[in-house]
């Protein structure tokens, strides 16, 4: 397949993001198949993975349950590298039968409390996390240290993070807690752009903006933000999400008055090139800012396909949102609200 380069899933290839402030080295237990063996001085004992659990399978955690606004299901994590090394886990939403949760402190119970019981519960120090990347999981997140409260008041957690070498290049995961992990799809490809997408890329933008009648930008490749190839459905050429931004950056901050924002997700059709499946074009002037860019997918609810995992920056915040196939049409099927 164009642009794809596949990589079986081979632990002996692993790099570690490890943070600058130092740890001791860790003893992990790493889903493969079922034999020990001597990794750098260490001993790893190699086992076979809990079946897959999906949130209508899982029953409420009673303790959590006795406490309000602590999570009684899986939790979905955004995980990220820190500027001083390492990696910080982010909670993001909860995953229910009916759907996804945010995760916010309830008003009613004391943040101080609240705080506490999250990191005792959720992620205390020493859990281990599964670390996914396009659908595949392709490592071990160990929590190791306190991180700080995101700007929701939900407490985060740092640590190091072990990935296959072919995913060490990527900043930030999808990460959940092992065993509420969903299923794991075939084995990782590294994917690149391709000289179709990077055609195409600012085609598609430019129509989405003169639909919306916005005006072209000096240059599309200036305006150019991010840009990815994926495969949330394999098979044929990569799929690509791109973000455009005219008068504003990829981050939190005012933008300029007249700025706007253009992302989308496009597919590749034989006769007209890559078109777009799911788009949002904003007029800040008459939206405010939200400038949204694509994190990563994963099938975490086990419906017809991935989910896109997308976040909005706002400007004095950051919120989340996801896309997803139903009915056989892209559309967003979850947004988290921004704090206030």
């Amino acid at each position: 397949m164009t642009g794809r380069a596949s990589l079986n899933f081979d632990f002996f290839q692993m790099r570690s993001r490890v943070p600058a402030w130092g740890f001791p080295l860790l003893i992990v237990t790493i889903v493969a198949g079922c034999d020990n063996v001597i990794w750098g001085g260490a001993d790893v004992q190699i086992v076979p993975p809990p079946p897959p659990i999906v949130a209508a399978d899982l029953e409420g955690d009673s303790t959590a349950v006795a406490e309000p606004g602590l999570p009684t299901g899986p939790l979905i994590f955004h995980l990220v590298d820190t500027e001083g090394g390492g990696s910080q886990l982010i909670p993001i939403a909860e995953i229910a039968s009916d759907g996804l949760r945010p995760v916010l402190p309830p008003g009613s119970v004391d943040q101080a409390t609240y705080e506490a019981r999250f990191r005792e519960t959720v992620i205390p120090i020493g859990s281990q996390f599964d670390v996914f990347r396009r659908g595949v999981r392709v490592g071990t997140f160990v929590a190791q240290a306190n991180g700080p409260l995101t700007q929701c008041g939900v407490p985060t957690v740092v640590g190091n993070n072990t990935v296959v070498a072919a995913a060490v290049d990527a900043s930030e995961y999808l990460a959940f807690r092992q065993g509420l992990a969903p299923e794991s799809r075939g084995d990782f490809a590294a994917l690149q752009v391709t000289g179709p997408i990077r055609t195409y890329s600012a085609i598609v933008a430019e129509r989405l903006i003169l639909q919306a009648g916005l005006p072209r930008p000096r240059s599309w490749t200036g305006a150019e933000r991010n840009l990815q190839p994926i495969d949330p459905i394999s098979g044929g050429h990569p799929e690509m999400a791109a973000t455009y931004l005219v008068g504003d950056n990829l981050g939190i901050g005012a933008p300029e008055p007249a700025g706007y924002s253009v992302f989308y997700i496009a597919d590749y059709e034989t006769q007209r090139g890559y078109m777009p499946v799911y788009s949002e074009v904003r007029d800040y002037r008459s939206t405010g800012k939200a400038a949204p860019r694509l994190i990563d997918y994963a099938n975490w609810d086990g419906a017809e396909g991935m989910e896109l995992m997308i976040q909005v920056f706002g400007r004095t915040q950051s919120w989340y949102e996801v896309v997803g196939l139903r009915n056989g049409e892209w559309q967003k099927v979850w947004e988290g609200e921004p704090c206030t």
